[in-house]
């Protein structure tokens, strides 16, 4: 599934970005100054479209873009 989903975003021209799986929601991660295209209601609906095929219920933004290394963040308060 993320392997596909970022896939998509790669085509679309997003070379920095993450999806994380969060059960049934997907959450994008890309950088900060590439947010603003990812609203673009054609591309917004496009991602919706295809991670719904994918199996995605939800898709979901990251609003502090891709960061290397965040997924450690729940590692370090266990």
């Amino acid at each position: 599934m993320i392997e596909e989903a970022e896939a998509f975003l790669v085509e679309r021209g997003f070379r920095q970005c993450r999806v994380r799986h969060h059960g049934s929601t997907a959450r994008i991660e890309v950088e900060g100054s590439r947010i603003e295209r990812l609203l673009e209601n054609d591309l917004r609906k496009a991602i919706v479209q295809r991670f719904g095929e994918i199996g995605f219920l939800h898709v979901s933004l990251d609003l502090e873009g891709y960061v290397s290394g965040s997924m450690n963040r729940t590692l370090e308060k266990d």
